[in-house]
């Protein structure tokens, strides 16, 4: 059974993250479990400190709280989903990749408490350098469109195969548009002609980036016939492509990890960072 983990605190953010993760369980009639961690250790206090087995409680029985309202929220969005909550003393990030070691892993950024900092702290870069899944970002200014297409970035290997493939299932899933961005230049075709790269040798250019996405799109069509696909190839820096073409109206975007071309370092690197930055919906990164 699939099943879907949240990261859970008392944050506008984290409740974003759970109404998402909610909706996307329900519709792949998925479990969903959801996580609130909580730290009562000496060092996030004062050196030396004991700290009394009364306050330690109070913190937990906070972090239940926290865990129980994130069950009242999924259940608002999905009354008939599946929902189990825990409660984990230590790591937040930890727990989260040990209970969704089998699951999509889903964090909301900006949170407070134990998943504070998630925008591009410890929480999210160690779900998504780690877990060996698929694991969503939800920003927390993000517009939650549920009927808004799917964006996918493609590579011209097949590191990015699985986020293709996975865009497909999501598309499908949300009876969705896929829009499928590839970019084979950072510079336009001005500045191209600029460095003395001649007309001719820029349309092969691009004539090579529409076959090279047509061969990485290859064979989807027969198994999902019901996608509408719209694809977009131009020379442009590969994170606002696609954070230009989910624009304020895409239900999520989705990236592979460890891609190269035209998305090199995407898990961790520049491209990635600027996506999770600036996307107004959520980020799916697929592991290969």
């Amino acid at each position: 059974m699939a099943k879907f983990v949240v990261g859970v605190d008392s944050s506008e953010a984290s409740t974003k993250a759970v109404r998402w993760a909610a909706h996307a369980a329900a519709i792949e009639e998925a479990d969903l479990t959801l996580v609130s961690a909580y730290d009562a250790s000496v060092s996030n206090y004062a050196p030396g400190l004991v700290i009394p087995q009364d306050v330690v409680d109070a913190i937990s029985a906070e972090a239940r709280e926290t865990a129980d309202a994130a069950a009242t929220v999924a259940a608002e969005v999905a009354p008939d989903l599946r929902v189990s909550t825990t409660v984990v003393e230590g790591d937040a990030a930890g727990a989260l990749l040990e209970v969704g070691k089998d699951a999509t892993v889903v964090v909301g950024t900006r949170g407070l408490g134990s998943i504070r900092g998630l925008l591009l702290g410890s929480v999210s870069i160690s779900v998504a350098a780690h877990h060996h899944g698929r694991s969503v970002i939800v920003e927390g200014d993000s517009a939650l469109n549920p009927d808004g297409p799917v964006v996918v970035g493609v590579s011209d290997d097949p590191v990015s195969d699985p986020a293709v493939a996975e865009a497909y299932r999501q598309a499908s899933l949300r009876n969705v548009k896929l829009i499928a961005v590839h970019t084979w230049s950072q510079l336009d075709a001005d500045a191209l002609h600029g460095y003395g790269i001649e007309p001719d040798a820029i349309a092969r250019m691009s004539d090579d980036a529409v076959e090279a996405l047509a061969e990485r799109m290859a064979g989807y069509a027969a198994d999902y016939p019901d996608v509408e696909v719209e694809r977009r190839v131009l020379p442009d820096d590969p994170a606002k492509a696609v954070v230009e073409a989910a624009g304020d109206t895409a239900s999520l975007i989705i990236v592979g990890s460890r891609g190269r071309g035209g998305f090199r370092g995407l898990l961790l690197g520049s491209t990635s960072q600027k996506v999770l930055h600036h996307a107004t919906c959520p980020v799916m990164v697929v592991r290969q």
